[in-house]
């Protein structure tokens, strides 16, 4: 049964489009850190710990903690499992560097090279005969590296005597990427580029209740150039320009030594679909998530110990549950 689950499952993820002329990124897409899954995926204009060059490359030059190291194990109920790796270092006062690693592999699949030919109907009831076959064994994989550069600009709007000051933060990033897939007999080399911004500010000179209120927005154009994919059977794919957009809320409770912050993102992959988190902070130690990607609700946990934070979140899929677990150490 876990053999058919498996074949069900990289059928719908897109083993069709290898043939039908478009191979999207699904399997690069589903290897964002836990804190990003866990508030349903809308943390484009938020600050996570880690998992930037998927949510947005300008998280780099975010948080206090100039070098982290980050590692990420993911598994779909058996159907695939995912391994990522981050780490961001410092380069002098003004940029930081960002360098992620991810791997997701598809193990023990039926190889089935005919589907071309087959109706979505007919992949699925042909894939349920395959148990007691002797076709042959395969693993898919695909992997994916990023390079990212960012940076953080301050600067302060000044609306005159009569109104207020606004002081800004405005993080940029830009990542190259290059993927690795393989699948049957058949490996796919691509390159692209992916650029985001973050616009996070406070409006305490209008108001003492907004004092302790930030604001933010973000911006993430992935892929801006249709990153093409190249195959060894002659065949191009292209990964197509996705533009993602949100805002976020966040609220400091000082007296309680917490923190409150409220997500929403909308995106251009998914038409009509917007995303929603929340998130809960107390004394750097405990973090609770919750989140809605369009389609699932998800959960997520943290617990900071001393300069590690382990972090862990769970949604259910039609297929299996997914689990995340991530590990990032502060130095």
């Amino acid at each position: 049964m876990r053999v058919i689950l498996k074949s069900l499952f990289l059928i719908i993820f897109g083993v069709q489009v290898l043939f039908a002329g478009e191979y999207a990124d699904a399997f690069l897409l589903a290897s964002h850190h836990p804190q990003v899954q866990s508030l349903g995926y809308s943390a484009v204009a938020t600050r996570v710990g880690s998992g930037h060059a998927l949510n947005n490359p300008a998280g780099f030059a975010t948080g206090a903690r100039a070098q982290q190291l980050s590692l990420v194990y993911q598994e779909f109920q058996g159907l695939s499992n995912n391994l990522g790796f981050e780490g961001k270092y410092s380069l002098g006062e003004a940029y930081v560097l960002g360098v992620t690693v991810i791997h997701s592999s598809v193990d023990d699949l039926f190889s089935r090279p005919n589907l071309s030919g087959l109706t979505p109907a007919d992949r699925r009831d042909s894939v349920l005969t395959l148990d007691n076959s002797s076709a042959s064994i395969i693993d898919y994989r695909e992997d994916g590296a990023f390079i990212s550069i960012a940076r953080q600009f301050e600067f302060e709007i000044n609306l005159g005597w009569k109104f207020f000051k606004i002081p800004c933060r405005l993080p940029l990033g830009v990542s190259a990427k290059y993927i690795d897939k393989v699948l049957v007999d058949n490996r796919g080399l691509g390159f692209g580029i992916d650029i985001g911004s973050q616009l996070f500010f406070n409006l305490a000179d209008m108001s003492r209740i907004l004092t302790r209120t930030e604001f933010g927005f973000g911006l993430f154009l992935s892929d801006i150039l249709n990153t093409p994919v190249y195959w060894t059977t002659k065949h191009q794919d292209a990964i197509k320009r996705s533009l993602t957009g949100g805002f976020s809320i966040t609220q400091n409770f000082p007296e309680y030594a917490s923190q409150l912050t409220i997500t929403s993102s909308i995106q251009t992959r998914d038409v009509d679909v917007r995303q929603y988190g929340i998130g809960i902070k107390v004394k750097d130690t405990i973090f609770l998530r919750g989140g809605y990607d369009g389609y699932t609700p998800s959960l997520g946990l943290g617990i900071g110990l001393k300069k590690f934070i382990i972090d862990y979140s769970f949604s259910q899929h039609e297929l299996a549950n997914m689990q995340k677990i991530g590990i990032n150490y502060h130095f």
